[in-house]
């Protein structure tokens, strides 16, 4: 066997590991730099003498509004109390007691069974006071270092009051060649890096510098390629075309008025809330896209249309003003079919949405989704099937499931679902847009809509087990992805 040489680095760190197991990186007890321990074990790995495995490695952060959670308990907790002294309180009164936390402590409050009637939000008991005090001393704990419930760490990154932090530890083990190179390394005492120090003492006059190879072999380079989530998209957006739909685009910054209220969404639905929706605070006064949409949608909302009796409250333009990151990419069917109003239309987009997830092995807050709709006199619900099966057996997937389901701007609605990982995962929603949406836009025939996400079929596309995989710098998974036929 040729010998191979390694450095002092790569010597200590293989004689530190010869008579270990599973050693995680991290872990080596060695007086060296960081970024000179993590050199000597890639090149250890490069010459084949250390076996490596790699493992995802999350660690957790309590974020500053989590530390104030901790000093002054949560906002429902607070407005918990609150209710405990005086056993009900209006709307009003509380809003301006809880002051910018108001909207935090109802939604979350509602989650505990506690909703308002009639204005009023009424206390019988105090059951849940030891629940805050759970809560608080797990967040204590996570700011600590420790582990907590993986139930619980999720509410908490939901909420954005804990920060994952996510990388990947190398396990490492010494091979039989690594044991062998060891035995037989020779000391030299070799310079191996000239600083300014020695250059300006003289005394690299006097030591021997370490031998190198110019011949030797190195790993070929590969050449740059498509991401796999970009080869992805290309071949949807061939499909896509093959079918005879035209891709439309959309903005990153939409009105609510835009990206809820036309599709009527409720200004009181809990996707609104700041817990599901990034909104954007802006200095600047952005003119609204087609404004008369507004007293439209004013209408719609209060009064309904036909026979369609609306949500019966009072609609709010300023509530509809609000900036947001768009949380789907229906906004871009509604405003391109409002804007080409013949029909047939048929359509598309593969756009960046955003939403307030708590990120898990299927949930992402920045994904991509796949819009799509038709527009004509002759589609139904049957078509709305043909094309999402179609679709999907054109990618290969032809077990896929529609399941009944609820949107608020569909009716009838359908879920796409697979089942990854034994579980059965949503793949994206679809439906035929409600009188309240089309009507109001001069659309007098039926609208087929869907939207699908696209990291989660990258996960049957690749064979992914989660999500955050696709996102990850794995060169060799990079290098060596499958593509599906």
């Amino acid at each position: 066997m040729e010998k191979t040489e390694i450095s002092l680095n790569e010597y200590r760190v293989l004689d530190y590991i010869k008579d270990k197991r599973d050693v995680p990186e991290d872990s080596l007890d060695l007086d060296m730099d960081e970024r000179i321990k993590s050199s000597a074990v890639s090149y250890l790995e490069f010459k084949k003498l250390i076996d490596v495995r790699k493992e995802p490695s999350d660690t957790f952060t309590v974020t500053e509004e989590g530390k104030k959670y901790i000093d002054h308990g949560f906002p429902e907790e607070r407005l918990y109390k609150f209710l405990m002294e005086r056993g009900e309180c209006g709307l009003e009164e509380i809003k301006k007691y809880m002051g910018d936390d108001y909207k935090i402590a109802m939604a979350n409050i509602a989650k505990m069974g506690l909703k308002p009637v009639n204005g009023t939000l009424r206390l019988e008991d105090g059951e849940f006071l030891s629940l805050f005090q759970s809560r608080r001393d797990a967040l204590i704990s996570i700011k600590g270092g420790n582990k907590i419930p993986d139930e619980l760490l999720d509410v908490f990154i939901h909420r954005g009051l804990v920060t994952r932090h996510r990388a990947v530890k190398r396990i490492i083990n010494i091979n039989k060649n690594g044991i062998s190179t060891l035995q037989n390394y020779e000391n030299n005492d070799y310079l191996e890096i000239l600083t300014p120090e020695l250059i300006a003492s003289g005394q690299w006059k006097n030591r021997n510098f370490r031998p190198y190879d110019l011949n030797s072999r190195v790993e070929q380079v590969n050449g740059g390629g498509l991401h796999p989530l970009t080869y992805l998209i290309e071949n949807v957006r061939k499909i896509f075309l093959e079918m005879g739909f035209t891709e439309m685009h959309g903005h990153f910054i939409e009105y609510t008025g835009w990206n809820m209220d036309m599709l009527f969404i409720p200004q009181d639905h809990p996707a609104r809330d700041l817990q599901d929706t990034f909104y954007i605070n802006s200095g600047e006064d952005i003119e609204f896209e087609n404004p008369e949409i507004l007293e439209m949608v004013k209408k719609i909302h209060e009064r309904g249309y036909g026979k369609y009796s609306g949500w019966n409250y009072k609609w709010s333009e300023e509530e509809a003003r609000k900036l947001i990151l768009r949380t789907h990419t229906t906004v871009n069917t509604v405003r391109y079919l409002y804007n080409h109003r013949d029909s047939p239309q048929f359509v598309f987009s593969i756009e960046k949405v955003f939403r307030h997830e708590s990120v898990d092995w299927k949930h992402l807050s920045e994904l991509y989704q796949i819009e799509g709709a038709v527009y004509g006199s002759n589609v139904n619900l049957s078509t709305l099937k043909w094309l999402l099966r179609e679709f999907y057996s054109r990618l290969g997937f032809n077990n896929i499931r529609l399941i009944p389901s609820y949107y608020p701007y569909t009716e009838p609605s359908m879920d796409v679902a697979v089942d990854i990982n034994g579980k059965e995962v949503e793949l994206g929603g679809s439906g035929i847009f409600r009188p309240e949406v089309t009507r109001p836009m001069g659309l007098k025939s039926p609208v087929l809509a869907f939207g699908l996400g696209l990291e989660r079929l990258a996960m049957l596309y690749y064979n992914l087990n989660d999500i955050r995989e696709i996102y990850n710098s794995d060169l060799d998974w990079l290098k060596n992805y499958k593509i599906r036929f």
